[in-house]
Order: C-alpha cells, then sequence, then structure tokens
C-alpha cells in the first residue's frame, strides 16, 4: 500500500499535537510533514509568567528538530501559497502535495491597523515580546500602567486579565504597588464574555478587589505617546502600555480562498473539515459560530486547539486504515486563570450545547496554579 502524504501547517499547540498523534499511530503506513517557519515550539500559556520573571525562554521552548525521531519530517521556511483544491503547499524553496492537509496556522498580528500601536503598545502574544514587556515591567516604579484588549477576536481570553492580576501580584510583592495604577481596558461588554455573565462577574469582582480599574466597551482607535484614544471619544493616559495586538488570518490563508466574511476558516464543527475535501483547519484560525452561546463565535484558546487535533487526527488514521467510526467534536473546554500569589481560577464549560453553554467556575486556589504548573510540564515533555 502507497503511503499516505499528510502535510500540517503550523506547529503551534494543535499542529503539534496533529503531526504527534498521526505519526504514531501510523507506525509507517503514512507520511507526516510539519511546516513552521520558526525552529521552535513555544509554549503560550507560561507566556505571562515569563513576563513577571517566573520563567525563562529556554524552559517554554523546544527545537521541533526533536520530532525526527518520531518520525514527523519538520520543514522550518515560510509558507508562501496554499492551494486547497489541489492540496498542495508551496514554501519558501519547497512545493508539497498531500492526501491531507491540516491548517493550524493560528493567528497573525497585524498592528499596523491602530495608528501608533508599533511606536508604543507592548504585548506578550509571542515569546520575544513577552522577553521585552518584562524587562519593561522590571524596571516600572511608579506611573499608570495601561493593560487592554485592542481588537476582537484574540486568542487566549484569560491572558490579558492574567496579565492584570499578575503585574498587581508583582508589584505588591516589590512594594511598589501604591505607587502604580492599574487600568484595564476592552471593547468587551464584560470581562471574558464568553463563559457567561455569571463567572463574568466573578472575574471582576476579583479586579475590583485587586484595585485593577476595570473600562468595558473601549474600542482603541489610537495610540500616541502617554494617550489612548478611543472610537467613542475617550481617552486614557499611560506610562506603559499592555496591549493584545489586533488577530488576523496569516495572509496564505487569506489569499487561498479558504475564509469566509469573517475573515477566518470554517469548518464542519464536527469533523472540522473545511469546504475543501480532506482539508481540515483546527485551532484559532477557524471561525466557529455559537448560535446558543454568550457570544457569537467560539473563543479562539489553546485547549480547543489541543481537542480539534485530537478529532482530526483519530479521523485521517481512520480514514488511511479503513476504521469506519468517526470522531465527533464535543466543543468542550477549560482555562486557567492566574490570579497571583501562587493561585489560579479554572473556568470550563461545554461551548456548544442547547439551549445554552455550561459553565463551571472554580474560585482561585493553589490546586489549580498546580495544574497549570502540571499541564505546563506534561506539554513540554509528552510531545518531544
Amino acid at each position: 500500500m502507497d503511503q499516505k502524504e499528510i502535510i500540517v501547517l503550523g506547529g503551534g499547540i494543535g499542529g503539534l499535537a496533529a503531526a504527534n498523534i498521526i505519526a504514531s499511530r501510523l507506525k509507517g503506513r503514512g507520511k507526516v510533514t510539519l511546516v513552521e517557519r520558526k525552529q521552535y515550539f513555544q509554549f503560550p500559556p507560561s507566556y505571562p509568567w515569563l513576563m513577571i520573571g517566573k520563567r525563562k525562554p529556554d524552559q517554554v521552548q523546544k527545537d521541533l528538530k526533536a520530532l525526527k525521531e518520531k518520525g514527523i519530517n519538520v520543514i522550518n521556511e515560510d509558507i508562501t501559497a496554499i492551494d486547497p483544491e489541489k492540496k498542495v503547499v508551496k514554501t519558501t524553496t519547497s512545493e508539497l502535495s498531500g492526501d491531507f492537509v491540516i491548517i493550524a496556522l493560528g493567528a497573525q498580528y497585524n498592528s499596523g491597523l491602530i495608528p501608533g500601536f508599533s511606536d508604543y503598545a507592548h504585548h506578550i502574544y509571542d515569546l520575544d515580546s513577552a522577553v521585552e514587556f518584562g524587562n519593561l515591567v522590571s524596571n516600572f516604579t511608579h506611573g499608570t500602567i495601561a493593560i487592554g484588549i485592542s481588537r476582537l477576536p484574540f486568542k487566549c481570553p484569560a491572558a490579558p486579565y492574567e496579565v492584570a492580576f499578575l503585574l498587581d501580584d508583582y508589584f505588591t510583592k516589590k512594594g511598589l504597588r501604591s505607587n502604580i495604577k492599574l487600568e484595564f481596558y476592552t471593547p468587551e461588554p464584560t470581562p471574558v464574555p464568553s463563559v457567561g455573565p455569571e463567572i463574568a462577574a466573578k472575574v471582576l469582582d476579583l479586579l475590583k478587589a485587586r484595585g485593577i480599574n476595570y473600562h468595558s466597551r473601549l474600542k482603541l482607535k489610537e495610540i500616541n505617546k502617554n494617550e489612548l484614544l478611543f472610537e467613542n471619544g475617550e481617552s486614557m493616559g499611560y506610562d506603559l502600555l499592555f496591549s493584545v495586538p489586533p488577530h488576523e488570518a496569516p495572509i496564505p490563508v487569506q489569499k487561498a480562498g479558504l475564509t469566509d466574511s469573517s475573515g477566518w476558516i470554517p469548518v464542519d464543527v464536527r469533523n472540522m473539515e473545511t469546504k475543501f475535501p480532506q482539508v481540515f483547519a483546527i485551532g484559532d484560525v477557524t471561525s466557529i459560530p455559537t448560535p446558543n452561546g454568550f457570544v457569537p463565535f467560539l473563543s479562539k484558546a489553546g485547549v480547543f486547539a489541543h481537542s480539534q487535533a485530537e478529532v482530526v487526527a483519530d479521523n485521517v488514521v481512520g480514514s488511511i486504515t479503513g476504521k469506519t467510526k468517526i470522531k465527533e467534536w464535543d466543543g468542550k473546554g477549560g482555562c486557567f486563570l492566574e490570579t497571583g500569589n501562587g493561585k489560579s481560577a479554572f473556568m470550563e464549560g461545554e461551548f456548544l450545547v442547547a439551549p445554552k453553554p455550561v459553565m463551571e467556575f472554580k474560585e482561585p486556589g493553589k490546586i489549580w496554579h498546580m495544574q497549570k504548573v502540571l499541564f505546563e510540564k506534561y506539554w513540554m515533555r509528552h510531545w518531544f
């Protein structure tokens, strides 16, 4: 039997999991190629810890070369074009043709959408930026830190709130908190609206208890030195600015005709297949409506990329080996919310059920913080 060619685009959480699972189960009956422009897998859930010096860069990244021992061919090149109809992918120097294509390219950041963003804003949405912002934080002694969300959607909906809580804890422990104002702005109506109003109210209470001023329904228009301008005419002063950068689908995805009016890739939510047969999309690059949800579309989060990768990998392997049972994605997921002082909350739910999502909130505690630490260790060891 001829080997089937499986091309996985993107070496983040979803792509890494999918490539590993398929390679381990096919055991020579298929060739798995992972295309990722970066040499290293980097673990975004740990970036908030990196920001406050609780992690070093080498603790939250792994060289993708290690995947060769697992039978995965890694190509560290930029993707220049995707032909989903022919299942052909072009990179800087290569052209790949597959029987199955899994698109796990996540989101790219377009700071140019907001005047002044590149000049004045900082973030932790990639490793280098997290290190850079952490250096600024370590030297900050007094003034106002504005923390916020520039545009929707964005990945890891809890992350900017973790930034706020961890900065509060960091400066409290340094004895500087009384010198520093923390101002949180967002276009969202409530904190983490995808988990519903009851949990949002709990998060808002946590913010208030920590003296973090929360400003909702503010869409960032422009950034000047020491001043934020919002579309409703309001403004906010700052001395140091953290802002989630505007997200969009990667350019090759946009040019491939894979996206819809949402700007992201629509999929069959049961199996993550796109409108092109045997071409799948998982994770942040997808657009999944939640008609019964608290928000119109499913949040972009690593937990979903992971579980979707498991479904796609299982079905790709089944298609190749002749397994008839099809696995379907269940829309379940959860995420940690680090609150500082060695504690974390945990939010989880079923996001696709009717008549509305079923959600649960675990109050901040040391056990949930330890669970996140263990989850980090699992990820950095299991797939390499």
